[in-house]
């Protein structure tokens, strides 16, 4: 038995445009929040904490750096 909702090929087509600009919109933010804790000087550890954070936490983890982790120590 199989439970749940199972996606074909046809349906990924169908919704492909309506992912797309939040795919784009990740990698951006993404690419900008590691690009500006990189630059930073900061002490290993907290790069190391936030960089998890901005990778792991999907959508939220980048926006979750410009809001908590870019306020001076």
């Amino acid at each position: 038995m199989h439970y749940g909702y199972s996606i074909g090929i046809e349906e990924l087509w169908k919704w492909l445009p309506l992912l797309i600009p939040f795919l784009i919109l990740h990698l951006i933010l993404l690419v900008v929040a590691l690009r500006d804790l990189l630059r930073r000087d900061l002490s290993t550890e907290y790069k190391l904490i936030w960089t998890a954070i901005i990778v792991f936490v999907s959508l939220f983890g980048p926006i979750l750096y410009f809001i908590l982790g870019r306020k001076e120590r």
